[in-house]
């Protein structure tokens, strides 16, 4: 019923993804979930001869473990039959992401939709990968059976490396600097499954340490460290929307907690704007834009909620004075100009 899982060659998912379009050579686009591409990733069809087959039966008796499942529950079957070849096929269909449990140093943390997809998809596959040579560890006949089945797969794993490696040249030839981080993952991924890989089979060969270092060894001679490591430097002159970009950027990184009626607030700063100096100045110079901006980015009110910007730019119009603070909730800024 089952094809033999030691002649199983379970880093070929790996050789999908990086033939994928989740890589910026690829023209092709997806919507699908990551749970949708998973399931496209790890798709298992079996053919079973005949068409009244006990399905019940018949479900019961899947290895799911041979398959990289770690439990029962986490796929689901659907069958179909086909007449004329009098076979009946069952579709194991994954229902759940697998989360990578280890920690892979110096692994760039993604900032695309891409890149997060990517670690995902590299992440599940190095689960299904452990719970797939374990299976082989614990249920192969033989040893003759494991060192074929660790033979191969370490063949192909050191194969994916040599092509992540031909990927990172490329892209780097473009500059893309979020392409590179892209490519660049997804090496450090191939370093770690071939180093998973001799790790796990160590009793059957020898120096699986020295085969990473040299894997390493080989990324880092086809890396361009200067541009991989440059950072990106705009020497024109910037645009007023840059500008704000920027100080987005810079406020973000600071909230203060404003416990006052934030009309109190906007209502300080409006007087500011309006209150003319002796030299004709005024007490503040900012615009109406930047000043929704700054409260918004580096105040919250006494909920820890940021200021509404709406709210600021009616309170800052000279024709909404109803919507400035009145009383004792205004502060008096005279004393500031005395």
């Amino acid at each position: 019923m089952y094809a033999e899982a030691h002649k199983s060659i379970d880093v070929d998912v790996f050789k999908q993804i990086l033939t994928n379009e989740f890589f910026p050579e690829s023209k092709s686009e997806t919507n699908e979930t990551n749970l949708q591409l998973i399931q496209r990733l790890n798709l298992i069809e079996m053919r079973l001869p005949g068409l009244d087959l006990d399905l019940k039966k018949t479900a019961l008796k899947i290895e799911h473990q041979q398959f990289g499942f770690k439990k029962k529950s986490d796929f689901k079957i659907e069958f179909k039959s086909e007449i004329i070849d009098n076979e009946t096929i069952l579709y194991l269909i994954s229902v759940c992401i697998y989360e990578l449990q280890d920690e892979i140093k110096k692994l760039p943390i993604p900032h695309c939709e891409k890149g997060n997809k990517l670690r995902i998809l590299m992440g599940d596959a190095f689960e299904r990968l452990k719970v797939k040579t374990q299976n082989i560890l614990h249920y192969s006949d033989n040893d003759e059976q494991i060192i074929h089945y660790a033979k191969k797969n370490i063949q192909v794993s050191l194969q994916n490396c040599h092509n992540a490696r031909q990927l990172l040249v490329k892209i780097q030839k473009t500059k893309n600097q979020d392409a590179i981080v892209l490519v660049f993952m997804a090496n450090v991924f191939m370093i770690n499954v071939v180093s998973y890989l001799f790790k796990t089979f160590s009793n059957f060969h020898t120096d699986y340490n020295s085969e990473k270092v040299r894997q390493k060894a080989l990324l880092f001679d086809v890396m361009d460290l200067d541009l991989m490591m440059e950072p990106k430097v705009e020497y024109q002159t910037k645009t007023a929307d840059e500008k704000t970009d920027e100080a987005e950027t810079a406020c973000s990184e600071v909230k203060i907690k404003w416990n006052m009626p934030v009309t109190s607030l906007i209502s300080m700063i409006y007087d500011f704007q309006h209150t003319e100096l002796d030299d004709k100045s005024k007490a503040i110079e900012v615009s109406n834009k930047d000043v929704q901006t700054f409260l918004n980015q580096c105040f919250v009110d006494k909920n820890g909620k940021p200021i509404n910007k709406a709210t600021v730019k009616t309170a800052l119009c000279e024709s909404r004075d109803d919507k400035r603070a009145k009383g004792r909730h205004r502060i008096d800024i005279s004393r500031f100009l005395s």
